[in-house]
């Protein structure tokens, strides 16, 4: 019995260290779907583009109860809005006058029966948020300036294109409904969207690849034909 498992040993041995040396791609399949290299997210992650924060849990669905009270308050807001006639001005201001009127009658019926008043914090805005959050507006809006300025030199027809489809995208959609509406709609695309993206990134980025090499090709192609031939006025000198 000895002798037949010191046999196998023997077997075995030459045969595993075969195995370990061979490559992985040969040692298991490897994924249709796993790129080279990311594609549309390069440098960060889902929940860093988001944020980082609190609204990054809420989007992936890392905080479930944050997640459900996001989309289950903004639905009700919506429905309220939408269904009983109210505008979002009447709403907030009734809403205000609710709760002030509330906190004045408690306040007082307090101080009247020698009770503790309302746990009414004080609230401040802090300025590192507020300058942080200008800062964070001012570079995104400076960006979106130099996009129009080169859009509107004509130094980018692939950027041209790119601008005008997602014009005509917003100009359509938002013509389908309200700005309420399109609100809400961004609201659950947010819990929907990146998600489903952090999920299966391997997948989309593999065809998202797939569909930017063949716009590419598309676009070479009109460039060929039809850009490089259109007539465009000589670069000044500098002085």
């Amino acid at each position: 019995m000895s002798e037949q498992s010191d046999l196998t040993q023997k077997i075995s041995d030459p045969v595993m260290e075969t195995v370990n040396k061979m490559p992985a791609s040969q040692t298991a399949p490897a994924s249709e779907y796993a790129p080279r290299s990311r594609f549309l997210m390069k440098d960060k992650n889902v929940h860093q583009l988001l944020g980082g924060g609190r609204a990054a849990d809420s989007a992936l669905w890392r905080d479930k109860y944050l997640s459900a009270g996001t989309l289950g308050g903004s639905t009700l807001i919506w429905f309220l809005l939408e269904k009983s006639g109210y505008t979002l001005v009447t709403l907030l201001c009734n809403i205000l006058l609710f709760v002030i009127v509330i906190l004045f009658l408690w306040s007082n019926v307090a101080s009247l029966l020698h009770r503790p008043g309302p746990p009414v914090p004080e609230l401040t805005l802090p300025e590192d948020l507020v300058l942080s959050t200008a800062n964070v507006v001012r570079i995104e809006v400076n960006k979106a300036l130099s996009v129009a300025r080169t859009v509107a030199l004509g130094k980018d027809f692939k950027l041209f294109f790119i601008v005008i489809a997602f014009l005509y995208v917003v100009s359509t959609v938002t013509s389908w409904f309200n700005f309420l509406t399109c609100i809400w709609i961004g609201i659950v695309l947010l819990h929907v969207v990146p998600f489903i993206f952090d999920k299966y990134e391997d997948v989309i980025d593999h065809h998202a690849r797939k569909a930017a090499d063949t716009a590419s090709v598309q676009y070479k192609k009109i460039d060929n034909a039809v850009l490089q031939k259109i007539p465009r006025a000589p670069a000044k000198k500098k002085l």
